[in-house]
């Protein structure tokens, strides 16, 4: 599957889960804060996004597994999808032969990675 393909899929779920308001609202929070302070979010979220994460796939993608997750939650899933997709499409250019195309396997596929699992990321 080409990258493009893989990175509209991912959107696809994104904009599912998040409306558009939403994550531009997310990304103008982001911004205002400092680059410490977004990481300090992502390790601070990192579990409960994790977990979240799996729910939403468990729940086949639905918008209601993020029912009562905090707007900081909601937030740092925003900024852990723009990264990680950046490192998704930096690392594979031209896509991936053997990638499950179910756009929401991917979406978890970019959303956790293995560095997303280690405590110490």
């Amino acid at each position: 599957m080409k990258a493009e393909e893989i990175f509209g899929k991912s959107v696809e779920v994104m904009k599912r889960l998040f409306p558009s308001q939403g994550v531009v609202d997310a990304v103008k929070r982001l911004r205002c804060g400092k680059d410490e302070e977004v990481r300090a979010l992502l390790r601070g979220e990192r579990e409960n996004i994790n977990e979240l994460v799996r729910k939403i796939v468990d729940a086949k993608g639905s918008e209601e597994a993020l029912e009562g997750a905090s707007q900081e939650l909601r937030d740092a899933m925003v900024a852990r999808y723009l990264l990680n997709r950046d490192i998704f499409m930096k690392t594979f250019p031209e896509g991936l032969e053997e990638i499950d195309p179910d756009p929401l396997a991917i979406w978890a596929a970019i959303m956790i990675s293995p560095r997303d699992e280690q405590e110490n990321s």
